[in-house]
C-alpha cells in the first residue's frame, strides 16, 4: 500500500503575532532621547540653524560610555547633508563664542599601535542656572533646520510658561512675521506642536510641545490662511486681485497697449455737454454711496447716560483698607461718582505715597481737607479727575516732605521757605519799572507796549 507523502509541519507562531509572521523592528533607542540645547546657542543669534541641530547629535552621542566618537562622515549621515556641510557647522562651533569660549572642543586620540583614532568631541555642558531648552534628538535629525530652532524656542516658552507672539518667533528666527506664522504652521502640520488659538492671555496663542510627532487625521479641507492679506488667499495678498468690469471696457482697450477713452477728454463729447458729477451716486452704480453716515464714521459721541461698570469688583485687604478709610474721610460723599477706573488710580496713587515716599496718611488726610474746604463745590465737576490732579499730587518749591502746595502739613500755615524762594524770584526776575505805556501789570504796575498774558508781567505771573 502506498503512503501518502507527509505534509509539511507547520511553522512555529511566534507570541504576539501570525504564524510565519516576522518580528516588528524595534523602535531605535534614539527616538527617546532627549539633550538639553541651551538658549546661548538657539537663542542668542550667534550659531546658524544647522550649527544648532549639529550640536544636538553631538550632544546626544556624548552620552555614550565612549563619548562622541563619530567622524565627520558619520555626522552627515546621520543629518543627512554633505561632508563639506558638516565641516562648515562644526567649524563655526569649534570658534570663539560671544564669551571667548568655543561651544565644541575636539580631543584627538592615538592607539596603543600607534595608529590615529576616530577624534572625541565635547559639547560645551550647561551650566548651573543656565536657560536650555529640553528637546528629543530626533526632532534634529526629522525636521528642516529652522523649524528645529523654532522647535527649541516653543519648547523653552512651554517649559517656562512664557506668552510668546508671532512678532517675537520672527525676531529669534530673522524672518519676517508672516514667515514665522507660516513656519508654526508647518511645524503643527508635522505634529510636533498643537496650536491652541486665541486661548491665552489677550488672545495670545497657546503652545502644547509633543515629544514625537502626532499623527494628524484628516477633518477636513484645509482651513484658509490670513497671515499676510486681508482674505483667505494663499499668495499672501488682498483679495482685489481683478480688475472691475465697470471700469475696464473691453471693447475701447485692445491688447498690447491702447489707450483708453476717458470722460474729461472733451473730443469725444459734444462742447455743449456738461461735466459729469458722481457726487450723487445712488446705490446699484459700480461705487455705492450709503444715503447716511455709518454711526461708525460720524466722529465721537458720548452716549446721554454712562454705561453700567460690568468688570470686577475692587478689592482691598485689611491693612490697605485701614490706611484709606481715614485718608478719604473728608471726601467720602465725592467717591460715589467716581468710576471704577479713577477708583483704582486714586487708591494706587494713595497707597504709593504710604508706602513708597513714606508720607504718614495724617498729612494726605490734612492735605485732602484743606482743598476740600478750599475748592467751591460748583468747581469739582470731576472728583475722580480733582483728586488725582489737584489733591493728591505733592507740588512745592521748597521740596519739604512737610510742604503742600506751599502750606505746612497740620497746621495750614503758610510755608516759609516757599515764600523767601517766590520773593527771590521776585527780585532777580523782576524788569525795571519804566514810564506810562499802554499796558500795565496789575500786580507791580509795570508797563508794556504789548498786551501782558493775564495782565501780568513775567515775574508777577505764576509758575
Amino acid at each position: 500500500m502506498p503512503l501518502l507523502p507527509e505534509p509539511a509541519s507547520e511553522p512555529r507562531r511566534t507570541s504576539g503575532g501570525a504564524g510565519g509572521a516576522g518580528r516588528a523592528e524595534p523602535v531605535p533607542s534614539w527616538h527617546r532621547q532627549k539633550v538639553k540645547v541651551p538658549k546661548r546657542v538657539w537663542g542668542s543669534g550667534r550659531y546658524s540653524p544647522g550649527a544648532v541641530a549639529y550640536w544636538a547629535q553631538i550632544a546626544a552621542l556624548a552620552h555614550r560610555a565612549d563619548g562622541c566618537r563619530a567622524s565627520v562622515a558619520t555626522l552627515a549621515g546621520y543629518l543627512g547633508d554633505a561632508k563639506r556641510t558638516a565641516e562648515r557647522y562644526l567649524a563655526e562651533l569649534a570658534a570663539p563664542g560671544p564669551d571667548g569660549i568655543p561651544e565644541l572642543d575636539t580631543v584627538r586620540r592615538t592607539g596603543s599601535d600607534g595608529d590615529g583614532e576616530t577624534a572625541e568631541r565635547r559639547m560645551r555642558p550647561v551650566g548651573r542656572g543656565e536657560h536650555f531648552a529640553y528637546v528629543p534628538v530626533r526632532a534634529a535629525k526629522v525636521l528642516r533646520r529652522p523649524l528645529f530652532v523654532l522647535y527649541c524656542a516653543v519648547t523653552y516658552a512651554d517649559a517656562t510658561g512664557t506668552p510668546v507672539t508671532a512678532a517675537e518667533l520672527a525676531a529669534l528666527l530673522g524672518v519676517t512675521e508672516y514667515s514665522a506664522r507660516r513656519m508654526t504652521n508647518e511645524l503643527e502640520g508635522l505634529g510636533w506642536i498643537t496650536v491652541h488659538r486665541r486661548a491665552g492671555d489677550h488672545g495670545r496663542h497657546l503652545y502644547e510641545v509633543h515629544d514625537q510627532p502626532l499623527i494628524l487625521v484628516d477633518g477636513g479641507p484645509e482651513r484658509p490662511h490670513t497671515d499676510g492679506g486681508s482674505g483667505a488667499c494663499a499668495d499672501g495678498g488682498s483679495l482685489a486681485i481683478k480688475e472691475d468690469a465697470g471700469l475696464t471696457d473691453e471693447s475701447s482697450t485692445p491688447e498690447r497697449g491702447a489707450f483708453r477713452r476717458r470722460r474729461d477728454d472733451r473730443k469725444w463729447v459734444p462742447d455743449n455737454a456738461a461735466p459729469v458729477d458722481t457726487l450723487g451716486n445712488q446705490p446699484g452704480c459700480n461705487y455705492p454711496v450709503a444715503p447716511t453716515v455709518p454711526p461708525a464714521l460720524r466722529g465721537r459721541e458720548r452716549p446721554p447716560a454712562r454705561p453700567a461698570y460690568a468688570g470686577p469688583p475692587l478689592t482691598l485687604s485689611a491693612d490697605a483698607w485701614a490706611l484709606l478709610r481715614p485718608v478719604l474721610a473728608p471726601v467720602a460723599d465725592l467717591l460715589p461718582d467716581v468710576s471704577p477706573f479713577m477708583t483704582r488710580r486714586i487708591v494706587r496713587e494713595v497707597l504709593r505715597q504710604i508706602r513708597e515716599d513714606g508720607i504718614w496718611p495724617e498729612e494726605i488726610r490734612d492735605q485732602v481737607a484743606r482743598l476740600r474746604g478750599w475748592t467751591p463745590p460748583e468747581e469739582i465737576r470731576d472728583p475722580g479727575r480733582w483728586l488725582l490732579g489737584a489733591v493728591l499730587p505733592v507740588r512745592s518749591r521748597c521740596g519739604m516732605t512737610g510742604c503742600h502746595w506751599g502750606f505746612l502739613a497740620h497746621t495750614g500755615m503758610p510755608c516759609k521757605t516757599c515764600a523767601e524762594l517766590e520773593a527771590a524770584r521776585g527780585r532777580a526776575g523782576h524788569p525795571p519799572h519804566t514810564g506810562p505805556r499802554p499796558y500795565a501789570c496789575r500786580a507791580c504796575g509795570w508797563g508794556s507796549n504789548t498786551p501782558l498774558p493775564y495782565d501780568r508781567c513775567t515775574a508777577c505771573r505764576p509758575a
